[in-house]
Parts: C-alpha cells; sequence; structure tokens
C-alpha cells in the first residue's frame, strides 16, 4: 500500500477514492478470480464493506 501511495495520481481531488484504493481493489478483484475489467466491478459490489474498508474504498449505501 505505502509503495502505491508513491504513485502519481493525474486526476483532480474531488474528495472521491484515492487511486491507491483503485488499484488495490483491482488487485484484490484479480487475486479472487477476476479477469476482465467488467469482472472487477461486480466483486467491488459484492465485497464485504469491512474489507472495502481496509483497502480504502468508502461505499456509502
Amino acid at each position: 500500500m505505502e509503495r502505491l501511495r508513491l504513485l502519481p495520481d493525474p486526476r483532480r481531488r474531488r474528495g472521491g477514492v484515492t487511486s491507491v484504493a483503485v488499484l488495490l481493489v483491482a488487485a484484490c478483484a484479480v487475486v479472487a478470480g477476476a479477469r476482465s475489467y467488467t469482472a472487477i466491478g461486480p466483486w467491488f459490489a459484492n465485497a464485504p464493506q469491512h474489507s472495502l474498508a481496509r483497502l480504502g474504498a468508502r461505499v456509502v449505501g
């Protein structure tokens, strides 16, 4: 996680999810079996909130 924080984030900050969280969610989804970009979305939607919180991805809903 600390290494990912060193990567530049070219997006403007708007109070959203950090690029580190996006990369961590994508990596976890791939490790869990996601084999495409479109498969990452359902993994994210079904992940437990406590797991997403540890990755830095807050989901309100």
